[in-house]
């Protein structure tokens, strides 16, 4: 009877430590594109920071979060023609945290692209935020240093249809094509009917103007 139990034990003992030696499945490793970084700056005067971290597994699926906090003056306009309440061209605290669900990465730049999940000023919440940022080292002796840029942006709504007013049902209506350079196979076309939602892949990463952040007010880090 005490020889089974020692091999009872013996044969427990083999299968836990071959449970923790045995590596972690690859779907729990994470892979792919990132970046992140913390960073404080002055705009026109006023403190405001920003926190994020974004990154896309190896099955191509991007997460990840930013935090806005500081002072920003509303302005006391109605530029979208929305005539809400005027907001009084003021200055005040302002929070917004958003959901990452683009990210492209090109050597040391990175953009990435969500929406607001949750804000001091409703009028935030849902609205796309974009987010471009330079990598260019660490430290003092770093050549450069890191850069940034970013905006908040309403969804464009539609309220209507265009169709020929000639025609009571117009056929052409919800019909879309992609046009192609027939000469060459490897052209992916242009769709006729761009989304104008503003995403990571809406501009080139050549395209944006970034602005630099001064050493010691935070640090931004890409990883192709």
């Amino acid at each position: 009877m005490m020889h089974s139990v020692k091999i009872a034990l013996a044969l427990a003992l083999s299968s836990l430590l071959t449970c923790l030696s045995a590596p972690a499945p690859a779907a729990a490793e994470k892979g792919g594109p990132s970046a992140s970084g913390s960073f404080r700056f002055p705009v026109a005067g006023l403190s405001q920071a920003v926190d994020f971290d974004v990154r896309t597994d190896k099955g191509g699926d991007t997460s990840g979060r930013l935090t806005f906090s500081g002072a920003a003056e509303i302005p006391d306009q109605d530029v979208d023609g929305e005539a809400g309440a005027p907001s009084g061209g003021t200055v005040t605290d302002v929070y917004y945290t958003a959901r990452f669900d683009c990210l492209d990465v090109s050597g040391n730049r990175a953009v990435m692209s969500g929406f607001v999940t949750g804000s001091t000023l409703p009028a935030y919440i849902g609205q796309r935020v974009l987010l471009v940022v330079e990598d260019n080292g660490e430290g003092v002796n770093a050549p450069a240093p890191d850069r940034l840029t970013w905006g908040v942006y309403k969804q464009n709504v539609k309220g209507w249809t265009p169709s020929d007013a000639e025609l009571e049902r117009d056929p052409g209506v919800g019909l879309t094509w992609i046009a192609k350079d027939f000469e060459r196979e490897d052209n992916a076309g242009v769709p006729s009917h761009r989304s104008d939602e503003v995403t990571c892949k809406s501009f080139p990463l050549s395209s944006y103007s970034l602005d630099a952040v001064a050493h010691g007010d935070g640090n931004i880090q890409v990883r192709p």
